[in-house]
């Protein structure tokens, strides 16, 4: 489902491989000679290919600059020129591949990546950045390959190994993730990238005093630019957190989310902010005729479809994975999480009052196309529905309702509440991959109004969207879980089964690549219950926003 990202913000890692919280430890130019085998400094002195056009130094570095400053659309143009003296200069493909990640242009950096390794298709630092791109779009089995092809041809390659160490922490398998940092750590035991991983296992096994005391100095060290510095404050917060100090968890997680909002300010600037987006939905369909949207175009079934159909919406930080992993336990579901399902259909209808009205007039010819792409993204992941009910995990996809109206109005939906104010305070600690929602999470005040605009314009399609609903409160399944997944599942349609109360078990055999992970897999809790008291004078500018919705949802 579409994630108010198609306009993607953030850069391609932090510190690490291309995912939200990933540092890898780039370096700045007065320790690189100190840190030259560390191949994550790729704006160092390039290696020359057979092809190359003789670009000055000067030029990768003004490219890296403008990368590091946010001002992401200069850096394409500037990597563009570069391409058009040069057509066949294999390290400007590179840096056009990273500034294109950087931009959040994921498929465009791959065609990239791709045109440079038609250049060198044996470039062990191409083969990882290529790994990089397929990594943050979660085709994580395609990311290994390509890193392990790297480390055939370069034993020592740091980002190769370090990139498989980390999606061995993602899934929580640490014998495997030891395995590959190990060689790591005795071979550049300074690596800034390595402590934050050492930070990160640290506390997904809970020593969250042994993180704090890692990522304190961390955070101040001057090879950090400005995005790896603001990633290693918020995983302090949450260590922070973790320790029972929650003024200084907060002023952590602020300074790391302002670096955030200043870095990638000139790029939110040209797009259409979250709340604008749901305020003008929502003022279109508080002024048009809801008759259209009572008669949706009938579907026809195709060869190996899925039996049943579910999305499961909300709000980002409201208790979906954990939701999402009990569901996947069930051995009728197939699940994906937060995939760009509908992203062409937002685009075509969403954005724009006569896509809308267009949306809402989609006869049964108009809408088989946009149903069968909306199949091919779904197996594009490698999700098999045929025979079982597919559940699409899309927190952040509350807006795009109209479309699952319209295309799937037989499917049902899953809208997970959770207290308001746990909600807001989650989205300002958590480090996310930033785009035009998440981005509104780099300010207190912003994400409340993100929420309230979100909730607001989820209450209009109450009544105008013909949709079987379902309001799932995170708070009430933790309390009774076995209770609410029983009448969950009679929602969907399924009988209860006992794997789904195994949500640790679950989870530590997919890929779960959200803010929740290292909570899913330490299975069934309530730490995260009532956690904003800890934080009440924080929150404050916050509340007088979310207090209709911490009414509406009963949490008075």
């Amino acid at each position: 489902m579409h994630d108010l990202g198609a306009e993607r913000l953030q850069h391609t890692s932090v510190m690490g491989a291309a995912t939200p919280r990933h540092v890898l430890g780039r370096v700045n130019r007065r320790r690189r000679r100190e840190t030259v085998a560390l191949a994550e400094a790729r704006i160092g002195r390039r290696r020359r290919r057979p092809g190359d056009a003789a670009i000055p130094q000067s030029e990768f570095e003004s490219q890296e600059a403008l990368r590091r400053a946010g001002r992401f659309e200069d850096a394409i143009a500037h990597a563009e020129r570069r391409l058009r003296q040069a057509p066949h200069d294999t390290a400007a493909w590179s840096d056009l591949a990273e500034t294109l990640s950087a931009a959040r242009r994921p498929e465009d950096a791959l065609v990239a990546w791709d045109r440079a390794l038609s250049l060198a298709p044996q470039a062990p630092d191409l083969l990882c950045g290529k790994g990089r791109v397929l990594q943050s779009l979660a085709r994580v089995d395609a990311a290994k390959a390509l890193y392990r092809r790297a480390l055939a041809l370069e034993p020592e390659r740091y980002d190769a190994a370090f990139s498989l160490a980390l999606l061995a922490v993602e899934a929580g398998d640490w014998e495997e993730a030891g395995r590959w940092t190990a060689p790591l750590q005795a071979r550049h035991p300074d690596a800034p990238g390595l402590a934050w991983l050492g930070a990160r296992v640290a506390l997904a096994r809970g020593d969250a005093a042994a993180a704090q005391g890692q990522l304190a100095g961390l955070s101040r060290d001057p090879r950090l630019g400005p995005d790896q510095r603001a990633d290693a404050l918020l995983m302090l917060a949450e260590a922070l957190d973790a320790l029972g100090r929650p003024s200084e968890a907060f002023e952590a997680a602020v300074a790391g989310k302002a670096i955030q909002r200043r870095l990638f300010a000139e790029r939110a600037g040209g797009r259409e902010g979250a709340v604008a987006r749901f305020e003008r939905v929502a003022a279109w369909f508080r002024s048009a005729d809801p008759t259209p949207w009572r008669g949706p175009p009938a579907a026809t079934p195709a060869p190996g479809q899925a039996s049943a159909h579910a999305f499961l919406v909300g709000f980002p930080r409201s208790g979906t994975t954990l939701l999402e992993q009990a569901l996947a336990g069930h051995s009728q579901v197939a699940a994906l999480e937060e995939a760009p399902t509908l992203a062409a259909a937002h685009a075509e209808f969403m954005s724009s009052p006569e896509g809308l009205a267009r949306l809402a007039h989609l006869s049964p010819a108009e809408a088989e196309p946009w149903r069968a792409r909306y199949w091919a993204e779904v197996a594009a992941h490698g999700v098999d529905v045929s025979g079982r009910l597919f559940l699409d995990k899309a927190p952040a996809g509350t807006v795009d309702l109209p479309l699952v109206a319209k295309l799937f109005p037989q499917a049902r939906i899953l809208f997970a509440v959770r207290d308001p104010r746990d909600v807001v305070l989650s989205c300002l600690r958590n480090n996310f991959q930033l785009n035009a929602m998440t981005y509104a999470f780099t300010d207190l005040r912003e994400a409340a109004a993100c929420y309230a605009a979100c909730m607001t314009l989820a209450e209009i399609y109450r009544a105008v969207l013909p949709l079987a609903w379902l309001d799932v409160s995170h708070e009430t399944l933790i309390g009774d879980f076995q209770s609410g997944l029983a009448a969950i599942c009679g929602f969907l349609g399924l009988e209860a089964e006992p794997a789904m109360m195994d949500v640790a078990g679950t989870a530590r055999g997919r890929s779960v690549r959200t803010p929740s992970a290292t909570q899913v897999r330490a299975g069934l809790n309530q730490k995260g219950l009532g956690r904003w008291r800890g934080y009440e004078g924080e929150l404050a500018p916050a509340l007088p926003a979310l207090a209709p919705w911490v009414g509406r949802f009963g949490y008075e």
